[in-house]
């Protein structure tokens, strides 16, 4: 993993992930739980796209739980030892180290992993609901049954099983591939296209154009049974959203979180549409603020409207988790795309 802006600490190391420390250990601790898909390298880009460096500017002590690429003798590694393993141990040792709870941040197929977290650890033996404090998820698939979701539209044609059975792991280039081929004119013709602007810009914006070109092909490989179970429950069963999801032999409830969650989501995500991500305030008890951001899928994290709309509103939030801040619902007014 290459982080090449804010300074970290390696905390603990475990055979699937590091658990990074950015900033000062005496303030509140927020916790991110990447995707398990690319490098969590997007999240401090640059200085002025840093999603870690505005946190950690924003007053918190940010931990990273940067998963590690897989070799053959992780194949198996489930989803329920991401969760009920590496989340929670992360959650435990950040939780105790700091004598309160932490922020859960969940970006994209990471907001699934760390919903499951908050609905287990309400009654699961060995986890404890008091090591978090709120739930923030990014861009995270929650109802992928409707039609926009060309990403479910693909999954449900394929047999994971097979996949996995002949080829183990699966390959993190071969599956940036897949992503690209959902929006191929934009992700190709279009995107070289404006190359010649890039270079009139200067060298910091061309090596900044072939950074996110390196990052964008250059995932990681991902475990073959997780990303099959990943596959299967949520884009073919839709099973986050059914209720039906089951981990370490327990129905997962979104209903069940106990703590208040913040939901940002991208207009134009062609990974995640709005019509996936905006629903999650349907299914729980505790209290939900949307905040939709006009743009795409990575713009979310890294785009200048993003850092301009969404930061000062996430930060505010995480000051009182469990209020609608004021400038929640001015976006949500001014561009909710409904329920």
């Amino acid at each position: 993993m290459n982080i090449p802006t804010t300074p970290s600490q390696t905390i603990a190391q475990t055979d699937n992930a590091a658990l990074e420390r950015f900033g000062d250990p005496t303030r509140p601790p927020l916790l991110i739980v990447y995707s398990l898909v690319n490098q969590p390298s997007i999240l401090d880009f640059a200085q002025q796209r840093s999603m870690i460096a505005r946190l950690v500017e924003g007053g918190y002590c940010v931990y990273l739980l940067a998963w590690h690429p897989p070799g053959q003798a992780q194949r198996f590694v489930s989803l329920s030892d991401y969760i009920a393993g590496d989340i929670a141990d992360a959650a435990a040792t950040i939780s105790q180290a700091h004598e309160q709870p932490a922020h859960l941040l969940g970006v994209c197929q990471g907001g699934v992993l760390a919903l499951c977290y908050a609905a287990m650890a309400s009654h699961y033996p060995g986890l404890d609901a008091r090591h978090i404090r709120s739930v923030i998820t990014l861009a995270t698939p929650i109802d992928t049954a409707h039609a926009d979701d060309r990403l479910a539209r693909l999954a449900r044609e394929i047999d994971f099983d097979a996949l996995v059975s002949a080829s183990g792991n699966i390959s993190g280039e071969r599956l940036a591939a897949v992503f690209a081929s959902l929006k191929p004119f934009a992700l190709g013709p279009r995107r070289y296209a404006s190359l010649a602007s890039v270079t009139a810009r200067g060298p910091e914006a061309v090596s900044e154009f072939m950074r996110m070109e390196d990052w964008m092909y250059a995932g990681p490989d991902l475990a073959g049974q997780a990303f099959a179970e990943f596959a299967q429950e949520i884009y073919q069963n839709n099973a986050l959203a059914n209720g039906t999801l089951v981990i370490e032999g327990e129905r997962i409830a979104l209903s069940d979180i106990q703590v208040p969650t913040f939901s940002a989501y991208a207009t134009d995500d062609h990974l995640v549409p709005p019509t996936s991500a905006q629903g999650l305030s349907h299914y729980l008890s505790a209290s939900c603020t949307k905040w939709p951001v006009a743009g795409g899928h990575l713009g979310l994290f890294i785009s200048r409207r993003a850092h301009r709309e969404l930061y000062p509103a996430l930060l505010d939030w995480l000051n009182q988790p469990g209020r609608r801040c004021s400038a929640a619902t001015k976006g949500l007014a001014s561009h909710s795309q409904g329920d």
